[in-house]
């Protein structure tokens, strides 16, 4: 599920395609690429539909259940933090 781009200025990134929240054009060539809890978008020299089908590619067939195991994953974590600091 992760993404190789590569930004205007020539740095690699690797983008976890399911945290991907937009992809908008920039100018005539470039697209930037807003991710979630990153403070800053990616800007890559790349047509957004050429973006936008990279990043559809690399996503699960069955993005609903990724979800929800992302969830109760989460949700186990929280309940064995809890526990730690009662017990």
């Amino acid at each position: 599920m992760l993404v190789k781009v590569i930004d205007h200025k020539g740095k690699e990134r690797f983008i976890n395609a399911a945290f991907i929240k937009s992809i908008a054009a920039k100018g005539e060539d470039q697209t930037e690429i807003e991710v979630s809890g990153w403070a800053v978008k990616v800007r890559v020299n790349q047509l957004p539909d050429h973006v936008a089908a990279i990043v559809n590619a690399a996503l699960p067939g069955n993005l609903d259940a990724l979800l929800a195991t992302e969830a109760e994953q989460q949700q186990q974590n929280e309940s064995t933090a809890i526990i730690a600091v009662i017990g």
